[in-house]
């Protein structure tokens, strides 16, 4: 069966105007769901793909998205792209992807590059707001809010509730009779960690269990090797811990690593949560309770309120916060 080959040809089969189909190819005037997803479903089974070098002409804007993340090894980071991604390629446009392996002034040069290339639009996964190159440009921030007051009411931000995450899991390991915790957590002034840590110290608050000194952790960065050196380190210097609340999966795996070095099992003699709910939390050991961020809905969200930007429209919130649950799996459960 012969593809169709031009937007007329589109609107024919999906029964609406060339109009119509162009303004849901650019994402550009008023249109309703069903009709904008009537016509992305033709334009799928088509494979449809419109000029992009005569429309970047005369928009000075090309049909390209830039993602900027910081850890693309990060498998909850990659689940993120992964999601955008998907999104974006579903409503005809492409995805650059820039990894700044946490680094500010590679950040700086990515941002610089992408707003050269006139991208359409930008997600951005930092805690920097303060871009004067993203002035003109539809810009959402995702996962990390600002550390600045004063930046956070800028933009659209969406973000997980990391302090109710913190908080769930610590209460999971208090209700399974840990008292001597350790916080194993990372990158000591990013946002998303230090609320995590907030609610980890307001679980052990209303439990009345006191903080050790000893029993608090912090890596300069996420990895599975860092956590593994940082509780074993502990294990040998001969402090006792019964439980692991660890701000990511990444170094919740690396602490179980330690644990079973050391002749020490999971659960048996310590209890241990994760936090984003990533395939490492269900490899890891007998499997790792974690905190669950909806990936899926933060990048539906992330993309629909880019686009309505793109359109020239004012999403009615600056800021959204998702609500978060426990997966409880064997790591906790004596």
């Amino acid at each position: 069966m012969e593809k169709a080959k031009s937007i007329k040809e589109i609107a024919r089969l999906a029964g609406v105007s060339t109009a119509t189909v162009s303004r849901v190819i650019n994402q550009n005037g008023r249109f309703s769901k069903e009709t904008e997803e009537r016509v992305l479903r033709v334009i799928r089974q088509n494979d449809y793909t419109p000029n992009m070098s005569a429309k970047g002409l005369r928009t000075s804007r090309t049909r390209v998205i830039g993602v900027v993340v910081p850890d693309i090894t990060n498998p909850h980071f990659a689940n993120v792209v992964l999601h955008l991604e998907m999104e974006f390629t579903r409503r005809g446009y492409s995805c650059l992807i820039c990894n700044t392996n946490e680094s500010s002034s590679l950040e700086k040069k990515h941002i610089r590059s992408l707003t050269a290339q006139n991208v359409s639009g930008i997600v951005l996964i930092s805690s920097t707001r303060n871009y004067t190159e993203l002035d003109s440009l539809p810009v959402v921030y995702v996962d990390r809010p600002s550390r600045s007051e004063k930046e956070r009411g800028e933009g659209v931000m969406i973000e997980s509730d990391n302090t109710q995450g913190g908080y769930l899991a610590t209460r999971e390991l208090l209700g399974a009779g840990c008292r001597h915790i350790l916080i194993l957590k990372c990158l000591g002034n990013d946002s998303n960690q230090l609320a995590r840590y907030r609610g980890f110290q307001r679980a052990i608050g209303e439990a009345g269990v006191e903080e050790e000194e000893a029993l608090r952790i912090n890596l300069d960065a996420v990895s599975i090797d860092g956590a593994r050196k940082a509780v074993a380190d502990l294990l040998d210097g001969g402090v006792a811990f019964d439980g692991i609340m660890s701000t990511t999966d990444t170094m919740a795996a690396g602490a179980v690593i330690a644990l079973r070095e050391h002749g020490l099992s999971v659960p048996r003699d310590v209890l241990v949560t994760g936090f984003d709910d990533c395939q490492l939390a269900e490899a890891c050991g007998p499997g790792l309770t974690s905190v669950h961020q909806d990936v899926a809905e933060m990048s539906r969200l992330a993309t629909e309120l880019l686009f309505q930007m793109m359109r020239g429209e004012r999403p009615e919130r600056s800021h959204y916060r998702l609500p978060v649950t426990l997966t409880v799996r064997k790591s906790t459960r004596r």
